[in-house]
């Protein structure tokens, strides 16, 4: 199906896979940027969400609003028009109504001189499910932040990162902020680091009084993949309530020996092996917040992981479009 262009102006557009129904409501909002609402039916919503940079400095926004009941998995994808580096500061404001059900798997690969802070807000009614794989390659600068209000009860976030820089900088925060009984949330991400990069990853969870049986849970791993990297962890929770369950945990270690034992016993070469374990890991980190293998094969980001892992182990030059279908 064609893209259809939010505005003539826009780097925007948005992709219905065929069969879906209803059709996307776009919304072109001078001075406000953009919006898109998707309403309720049948079958789940399958759109694929792109961006192309268009200026050299942009600060592009959106705002994307789920209908009560509505379902939707979407994936969103970055590029740019032009060859020269880029200075970013994108803005995503989600909203989920009542029951609504949002899948969102991103890939966000700048390029190696590009300066890019994606930020993301997401408010989460009551039984509302938000599930987030993320996908992101270092740059000169590159933050990717994400802040989620689970605000009625029942709400539940589920956030998945895999984050690959060699030589170059990357940062993820994810905070969650707990406000209702019987909420839930889940962050988990794997940073893979080599030369000599810098990636640091924080998530923060806010559980208010009143939030009777609110879970969350934190995991954060790094694993250096040559060279000397610094990798920071920081989970941090804050809690109001007594009544609630809570754990987190960061790791830090070297690629599993024995795995990389038995490859070579079985004829890999070490390189082959180091992929895959680390296409393992990466694809286990992300299946945990979205098991996208019943997705359609446009919406998957198998081959998008596997082109990141061969990049960052042979340290080529970041790729600046992500392929899909």
């Amino acid at each position: 199906m064609e893209a259809l262009a939010l505005d003539v102006d826009s780097g925007w557009s948005l992709t219905p896979l065929a069969g879906t129904a209803p059709a996307p409501t776009l919304e072109a909002r001078r001075f406000e940027g953009h919006s898109l609402r998707i309403e309720a039916a049948a079958a789940p919503t399958l759109l694929h969400l792109h961006y192309a940079a268009q200026q050299q400095e942009e600060a592009p926004l959106l705002a994307i609003e789920l209908a009560p009941g509505a379902r939707c998995v979407l994936l969103e994808t970055h590029g740019r028009a032009g060859g020269a580096a880029t200075v970013q500061n994108l803005q995503l404001f989600l909203r989920l109504g009542r029951g609504a059900q949002l899948q969102h798997l991103r890939a966000v690969q700048p390029g190696p001189q590009d300066r890019v802070a994606h930020q993301l807000n997401a408010h989460l009614e009551q039984a509302a499910r938000y599930e987030q794989a993320l996908l992101a390659t270092g740059s000169a600068y590159h933050q990717q932040r994400v802040e989620f209000e689970l605000q009625g009860e029942d709400a539940e976030a589920r956030i998945g990162g895999v984050l690959l820089a060699a030589g170059s900088a990357l940062e993820q925060q994810v905070q969650a902020r707990h406000a209702a009984a019987r909420t839930r949330s889940t962050m988990e991400v794997l940073a893979l680091a080599s030369g000599t990069a810098r990636v640091e990853v924080s998530a923060r969870t806010h559980i208010a009084a009143g939030s009777s049986d609110a879970e969350t849970r934190q995991r954060l791993a790094g694993i250096p993949t040559g060279g000397q990297p610094r990798l920071l962890l920081r989970p941090h929770l804050e809690i109001h309530h007594d009544q609630v369950q809570a754990a987190h945990g960061a790791t830090w270690g070297a690629l599993p020996e024995e795995a990389l034992f038995l490859a070579r016993q079985r004829g890999i070469a070490e390189a082959a092996a180091k992929a895959l374990i680390l296409e393992g890991l990466a694809r286990a980190a992300l299946t945990r917040a979205i098991d996208d293998t019943a997705l359609p094969e446009p919406l998957r980001l198998e081959a998008a992981l596997r082109s990141a892992v061969a990049v960052h182990l042979g340290g080529a030059p970041a790729l600046q479009e992500v392929s899909h279908g």
